[in-house]
């Protein structure tokens, strides 16, 4: 059992490594859902078509996938936990480039049902979809 372990770990290990190789990895600022609610940090990385990111912010973190569809644009989704937890769906446009500039970007949001009112200053009762601008800078 444990060299199975160790075989699959190396295995994987092997794997991202060369995933990481063939990547970039890019640093933003901005603010909206994409970077976390308000105002957040994000890091990306980049293979081919496809950008996963993860961003931490003043009030909450958030991990999201993009899909390039013209170096100029991309739709994706992301998970952001702030105060709520919001599920969205996104499409981004690049000023510049994908790597360099600003984005923008439109997400469209859904906030599932807080729970139980005594669990929570923040309860809010049933579904809230949301709109939202997210707005940032790669550097």
């Amino acid at each position: 059992m444990k060299k199975l372990l160790l075989t699959s770990t190396s295995l994987m290990l092997l794997l991202l490594s060369s995933s990481l190789s063939a990547a970039e990895i890019n640093h933003s600022m901005g603010i909206g859902l994409q970077y976390s609610g308000l105002v957040g940090y994000q890091i990306s990385m980049d293979n081919n078509n496809h950008r996963f990111r993860g961003a931490i912010g003043l009030v909450g973190i958030g991990v999201g996938y993009d899909y390039f569809i013209h170096p100029s644009w991309s739709i994706g989704m992301s998970l952001t936990e702030t105060v709520r937890t919001v599920y969205s769906v996104n499409i981004n446009y690049y000023s510049n480039t994908a790597n360099d500039g600003f984005k923008f970007g439109l997400d469209l949001g859904h906030m599932p049902d807080s729970g139980d009112p005594g669990d929570s200053f923040f309860y809010i009762e049933g579904r809230k979809d949301v709109i939202w601008l997210s707005v940032g800078y790669t550097f």
